[in-house]
């Protein structure tokens, strides 16, 4: 199977049909495919094959006029391209093949026809989906079982997403050449801190990869004087002593985006597969750029302000990050994806937002929301209403948490005894007990996020206020019917249970503890 000619990538025509397409037409022929048919993760990864092979089509674009030409130059600078590296690309290539490596066994003097493909690992463990290793899915009881069945062109996404997003943790052993393996593995370049990642959305697949496709000068504007490098199947290492290869692989533009986290060898059948530990990817805690679809905020630690990655939890809707997301990436402060900087100030957009959110190495959730952000959302004045507007949301689930306590406490005169028990683990009790009507809460403020937006677009006008209004009227009818409807009012004891928990929702000025709320999840964030 070659992955640049043969069809293997989900996508959606411009007529609504679902079909598979290459990478050779996705790029020439971008205009007749509108979206990816895809997983978040999967896009993310995706993305990250098609602005790699863009960027060594066009050897650039170096700077904004080449990029503006870059519609007219791609499709015939990919078709030369890719025809030119087709041996590269390759799945079962005896020699390179594609995001694998050739050399691999499970021995240290290699394979040998008698060793069984029941030693190989099967490939189900490529797909986060599927309830194998550390995932556990609800509904899916396949495992790794034979029976399962994985389509060639599946396990080709896999892959690629597996290479992005592999969490570090324990990992089979394997012989490269002779050398073994480590028993302990390091994060892929996507999942750190269960990073958020964002894309611009153009009006098919073709323009969107326009508009993610930044220009060299805006490269080294995020990576400093480091090289743009070159893709990994250009300069394939191989061993891991071949320290100019693993440098490009590792600590380049080019060379990062489509990684080799883990090696890897598919064994002929595509059913099974040889896995190690492979390359290590500076992460960006120990002083790296950020990913080009990162966002990078500023958190308060201790008495110092540090730079961090802004992170996913599932708890938090990933429109109350937008404020973060939609900030122009500065060179040593905070900012969104670096694709941002092509769009013109004044100007609105449409953001495609994505994460994938893990706990240690188990993937816990994954998430995708498309918005589309007014011009004013993108200037000082705009996020700051907007983060304030959020922030405001966010004190009334609160409120609407510390209301639905005190509706327990009257009833249940043991509440308190097991809060104590519970020790510091508290808040995950507490998060249980409110988890109703928060969830009921949040459902019926995002569905009203127009609201917000209209408020956005009124900023600075006459009609702000009357807008803002609307919206904070809003989140306090949704947070009294939340609480209507997750406690109950059937006998004398359970109605004055809520006439005191109402009080505190709708009357009280006392400001309700803070101990409850998602900030809390920190498992979804790794120290490292």
């Amino acid at each position: 199977m070659n992955v640049a000619f043969d069809q293997w990538i989900p996508v959606v025509t411009t007529s609504g049909e679902r079909k598979l397409a290459s990478l050779n037409s996705l790029l020439t022929d971008g205009e007749v495919f509108v979206d990816l048919a895809v997983h978040p993760h999967e896009r993310v990864s995706l993305m990250r094959l098609f602005l790699c092979v863009a960027h060594a089509a066009l050897n650039g674009p170096k700077d904004y006029p080449a990029w503006c030409e870059v519609p007219k130059r791609l499709p015939d600078a990919v078709r030369e391209y890719l025809t030119q590296w087709k041996d590269s690309f390759e799945l079962f290539h005896e020699t390179k093949p594609w995001l694998q490596v050739a050399g691999l066994s499970k021995a240290a003097k290699g394979e040998t026809p008698q060793t069984p493909i029941e030693d190989w690992t099967p490939v189900s463990k490529l797909n986060f989906s599927f309830a194998t290793g550390n995932n556990t899915t609800l509904f899916d009881h396949g495992g790794m079982s034979e029976s399962r069945s994985i389509t060639l062109e599946d396990t080709l996404i896999s892959l690629l997403t597996f290479q992005c997003f592999s969490p570090g943790g324990l990992i089979s052993q394997v012989y490269w050449n002779g050398k073994q393996s480590g028993k302990s593995s390091k994060d892929g370049p996507c999942v750190p801190a269960s990073m958020i990642h964002a894309f611009l959305r153009g009006k098919n697949l073709l323009g969107t990869i326009h508009l993610n496709l930044p220009t060299y000068e805006d490269i080294q504007f995020s990576y400093g004087k480091r090289d743009v490098g070159k893709p990994v199947w250009e300069m394939l290492p191989t061993s891991m002593a071949d320290s100019v290869r693993v440098e490009n692989a590792t600590a380049t533009y080019l060379g990062r985006l489509v990684p080799m986290t883990r090696l890897i060898r598919l064994h002929p059948s595509g059913k099974r597969m040889l896995l190690g530990d492979g390359l290590v990817y500076p992460p960006f805690t120990d002083g790296f750029p950020p990913e080009p679809t990162a966002t990078v905020v500023i958190r308060q630690k201790g008495k110092k302000e540090v730079r961090a990655l802004l992170s996913y939890r599932p708890a938090k809707a990933l429109w109350r990050e937008l404020a973060a997301v939609v900030v122009k990436r500065k060179t040593k402060g905070s900012g969104g994806p670096l694709s941002l900087r092509a769009i013109q100030d004044g100007k609105g957009c449409d953001l495609i937002v994505a994460a994938l959110a893990r706990d240690k190495a188990t993937i816990v959730d994954v998430v995708e929301s498309v918005f589309h952000i007014p011009a004013l959302l993108r200037t000082t004045e705009g996020t700051a209403t907007y983060e304030s507007e959020v922030k405001i949301a966010e004190s009334w689930a609160s409120r609407l948490g510390w209301a639905v306590e005190g509706y327990r406490e009257e009833i249940d005169i043991g509440w308190e005894g097991r809060l104590k028990k519970a020790g510091p683990g508290k808040w995950a009790l507490k998060t249980k007990l409110h988890s109703l009507a928060t969830t009921q809460y949040w459902t019926t403020v995002e569905k009203n996020l127009p609201i917000l937006m209209t408020h956005i677009e009124a900023v600075g006008t006459d009609a702000a206020i009357p807008t803002r209004e609307a919206w904070r009227k809003m989140i306090f009818s949704s947070s009294c019917e939340a609480y209507r409807i997750s406690c109950g009012q059937e006998t004398p004891r359970h109605r004055r249970a809520f006439a005191k928990g109402w009080q505190k929702l709708t009357v009280a000025r006392d400001k309700p503890k803070t101990d409850t709320n998602e900030n809390k999840g920190g498992n979804y964030e790794p120290a490292s």
